[in-house]
């Protein structure tokens, strides 16, 4: 993965602890990121654009959790995969998680910002490494993000807002702000993501 954006957030990370007492008020929330095709989107090979278009397959998400003593199941639609380049000269490649994996979320980014295109949905999960969770396309044919990895919450308007609201709601996290609420819950532990196994789709030229 690529580093060129890690130090906007790094150095305003905060690293205090989850005391024990919240630690353990905070339910479990689990993301699943299926192998589940919903559909197509239109990308750029990010960061370094060749001037061309392509297609990627948007993916099923599935958000998990309790409220009260019922299981809820809420569906996004996300980009999982995304074209990249090496360098300015390099051909574009598919890149993404494609393995079955599980992971603990590392924290809540306050400060992320989308740099593939515009977006006033700020913030990001931490998968692991530069691996995130952040804002995608309210139309993921109409407005054109990219991704070199990171998991894009599409749907609109303030898709990823929502997203995290039910974070919010099914952890079952009291008192403070909502950005507060986020922060701890990143801290705690609680919010896991599964990847189920997927096959990497071939780079293929976007056709409108």
């Amino acid at each position: 993965m690529m580093d060129f954006w890690r130090n906007e957030w790094d150095a305003v990370a905060d690293t205090s602890e989850v005391t024990e007492s919240e630690q353990s008020n905070i339910k479990e929330v689990k993301i699943v990121v299926s192998s589940e095709v919903t559909g197509r989107a239109k990308t750029w090979s990010y960061p370094y654009d060749d001037d061309n278009f392509y297609e990627i397959p948007t993916y099923k998400l599935l958000l998990i959790g309790m409220i009260g003593y019922q299981r809820i199941i809420h569906i996004y639609n996300v980009l999982r995969f995304g074209v990249t380049r090496k360098t300015a000269t390099s051909p574009p490649y598919v890149c993404g998680l494609a393995d079955k994996q599980r992971h603990i979320i590392k924290q809540w980014i306050p400060t992320y910002k989308v740099h593939s295109a515009a977006s006033n949905e700020i913030g990001a999960w931490q998968v692991y490494g530069n691996f995130l969770i952040h804002d995608g396309p309210d139309n993921p044919l109409q407005e054109c993000y990219a991704t070199v990895g990171c998991i894009e919450i599409c749907g609109g308007p303030q898709g990823f807002d929502r997203f995290n609201d039910d974070i919010i709601i099914f952890s079952g996290i009291q008192g403070g702000t909502r950005s507060e609420q986020l922060v701890r819950i990143g801290k705690s532990g609680k919010l896991v993501i599964e990847y189920e196994k997927a096959d990497r789709p071939p780079l293929v030229s976007f056709i409108s």
